[in-house]
């Protein structure tokens, strides 16, 4: 009977799961796919877990699994000690293959049995089938139908920014689901916009910085240059801890639960990957593609502040450093570029937009009294601090 199991498969995918739950979003396995009923339970404790945004680990798969008295400790051991692997997906495809073999072997034995009238072997045949044959949990949908559901579909909601050049060119505001690269080279004025970018939509909506590059302190000496409300302060929360991008996710995930949609990451190359064993440029991509998916998953915007290298710089080519084919990821990508001759003047560039298509670039400064962006020159008696960046009645925009 074993060839038609394998218990170290069963194993590696539920200790693979436990080391790192996030693996649990995407795995194609349902319950009876497990040949133990051991690893049955567990692997629904799991789901009942995730499904309830609860942590995936011994303590409280025990804990559901005792309330109903299936929890086995030896199982439970024999799981921990296993090795985790990285990419469970082979792994899965073999215990797929195997539960559908043993649904065939089911079928042959059901069939034998003599005491079973011939309607109801065939009835059990056509139900047979049509489990083995169908190919997904996933059924596709007719274009007619998308084309229906699409004009019934109410307008999908922009959300300003108070920023003036990002509101216009994004016809009154930014969509939600997007994941926005934000580059340029060190002290270009990153930070200074994603924190502008937050001060603006904290007056109305609650919002998450990820500060990797810098204590809380220092974000809270640049906040009070923003001269914030109490309800600005109290809608903007700040992490520094759980950079590794399994913790990212969780934290991302329980925040948007509380209603936080906007998110700014400071930065990309400051994020870690322990559960991925490949290159740099393989864990960052993997890194930007989760992010994308929270993204489309929550329907929040992220900001994701991102490196470019000194030859990219040099050849003013925007791309960020060490992504390998993370770019593909963003759906807005921002660059400010520093001007040679200026060292105020900022050049600020969208040059890539799947949102409405529109790239452009414009003429800012950055303020260094007050670390904002804006589209005059500083003075040098300026010292306050507004919270749109359409500071100037006329503006020269130039379209790419």
């Amino acid at each position: 009977m074993n060839e038609y199991y394998n218990v170290s498969l069963e194993q590696s995918v539920l200790s693979s799961i436990l080391y790192d739950p996030i693996k649990i979003e995407d795995t194609q396995l349902n319950v009876e796919d497990f040949y133990l009923v051991t690893h049955q339970n567990i692997f629904r404790a799991m789901k009942v877990l995730y499904e309830n945004d609860k942590p995936i680990d011994e303590e409280f798969i025990k804990a559901v699994l005792v309330k109903d008295k299936s929890f086995d400790e030896q199982v439970m051991c024999e799981i921990m000690i296993k090795s985790p692997i990285f990419n469970i997906t082979e792994y899965e495809k073999q215990i797929l293959e195997l539960s559908r073999q043993r649904k065939l072997l089911k079928l042959s034995l059901d069939l034998k049995n003599n005491e079973l009238s011939l309607s109801q072997k065939l009835e059990i045949i056509n139900k047979s089938q049509e489990e083995l044959e169908a190919p997904t949990n996933y059924e596709p949908q007719k274009l007619s139908q998308a084309i229906t559901d699409y004009d019934n579909m109410p307008n999908k909601p922009k959300y300003e920014t108070g920023i003036a050049l990002v509101d216009n060119y994004f016809n009154g505001g930014l969509e939600l689901s997007q994941l926005i690269m934000l580059g340029g080279a060190k002290g270009a004025g990153k930070t200074a916009f994603s924190l502008q970018f937050l001060f603006n939509v904290s007056q109305g909506f609650k919002s998450a910085f990820f500060s990797f590059e810098m204590p809380i302190w220092k974000i809270a000496q640049r906040s009070k240059k923003a001269n914030l409300t109490q309800l600005q302060q109290d809608n903007i929360l700040i992490l520094d801890k759980g950079r590794d991008i399994s913790d990212i996710q969780r934290n991302t995930k329980y925040l948007a639960k509380s209603g936080v949609k906007f998110f700014t990451i400071d930065s990309l190359m400051k994020l870690t990957n322990k559960h991925h064993t490949g290159k740099r440029h393989e864990q960052i991509a993997d890194i930007t593609s989760k992010l994308s998916k929270l993204c489309v998953e929550l329907d929040i915007i992220i900001i994701l502040i991102v490196q470019i290298s000194n030859e990219d710089l040099k050849s003013n080519r925007m791309a960020v450093k060490g992504s390998g084919d993370a770019d593909y990821d963003a759906d807005i990508m921002f660059f400010l570029q520093k001007d040679k001759d200026d060292e105020h003047k900022r050049y600020f560039i969208c040059e890539k937009n799947r949102q409405n298509g529109n790239e452009f670039k414009q003429e800012v400064y950055f303020n260094p009294k007050i670390l904002k962006l804006q589209q005059h020159k500083p003075a040098l008696y300026e010292t306050s601090y507004t919270s749109s960046l359409n500071d100037t009645p006329t503006v020269s925009m130039e379209v790419i």
